[in-house]
């Protein structure tokens, strides 16, 4: 194999990925995997750091830190497709490697998946001139990482942060009057959220899109209509065992092309991170990447 770079962001975890780092290049180098390092020191330096080790030719570029820092890794390695994208799990959420089967706190197992060498290809979405590899949403979700970012994960660690920023959004936050296109489809409802998933996991272990594959070319969209705050509140818990998909609020569709439009304006993110607003629309990428998988 050819070199291997890692984009490490010190400050993923509110600094965990710093602590960790010297453990994972010392198991790393234990399992015979020499590494070319870059330290991100600001936002946008990964996507950066990532697109100049594809465009040298990079075997290999490993992403270490939070799903922010992976988000960016994959848009700086889109349009490159010979380059492997490698994920260990040492910021907050770590939500997108469940898909991958992994814990998100075993950084030791996402080491030797990489050692062993085997690739998948797997899907990226488009929205907004930026891609993403995990979850998209629109609405409530996306307000409330908003508020986690910019509150949550001051004060509380990764489930906490989220959970706390979704009750402190609940007090305000009013569903909107949306028009889905999903496809040929075409959806009208009063909605708190419309989720566009191509993995399965989001919110630091909310489990959204159960049966959602990161390479079967298709995003999985959950659509949660109107429901009371009360109710939400008291169905909530079921996100985290998949269960909530039997609630009769909520609507689950598959589409490679969703476009989202809103009465009033509904905040976007992807990935954890706010990206714009209604209208907007996803795209599916299918086979976009290779990632290092069993």
């Amino acid at each position: 194999m050819g070199e291997i770079v890692a984009v490490v962001n010190p400050i993923a975890g509110r600094g965990k990925c710093k602590r960790l780092w010297p453990q994972i290049a010392a198991y790393l180098e234990e399992l015979g995997i020499s590494l070319r390092v870059e330290f991100t020191q600001g936002a946008g330096d990964a996507i950066k750091l990532a697109r100049q080790a594809a465009v040298d030719g990079a075997a290999a570029v490993i992403a270490v830190g939070g799903d922010g820092t992976l988000n960016e890794v994959v848009n700086g390695l889109v349009g490159y497709p010979e380059t492997v994208l490698g994920v260990i799990p040492a910021g907050s959420g770590n939500d997108f490697v469940r898909s991958l089967g992994l814990k998100p706190s075993d950084w030791q197992a996402a080491c030797r998946l990489i050692a062993q060498g085997k690739t998948k290809a797997v899907d990226l979405g488009q929205v907004n001139g930026r891609h993403f590899i995990n979850v998209s949403g629109v609405g409530f979700d996306a307000t409330v990482v908003d508020c986690a970012n910019t509150w949550g994960k001051a004060h509380f660690s990764s489930t906490l942060a989220y959970v706390a920023a979704m009750l402190k959004t609940l007090r305000e936050f009013k569903p909107s009057h949306v028009k889905i296109q999903l496809d040929g489809q075409e959806v009208e409802t009063l909605s708190w959220l419309v989720v566009v998933a191509s993995g399965q996991y989001f919110g630091g272990g909310m489990w959204i899109a159960p049966q959602a594959e990161i390479s079967d070319g298709l995003f999985d969209v959950v659509v949660l209509g109107d429901v009371s705050k009360f109710e939400l509140l008291r169905a909530f818990p079921s996100i985290f065992s998949g269960k909530h998909l039997s609630h009769p609020a909520i609507k689950f569709y598959r589409a490679r092309q969703v476009r989202v439009e809103a009465d009033r304006p509904m905040m976007a993110q992807t990935d954890g991170e706010v990206i714009g607003q209604t209208p907007i629309t996803f795209q599916v990428r299918p086979s976009a990447l290779r990632v290092f998988s069993n």
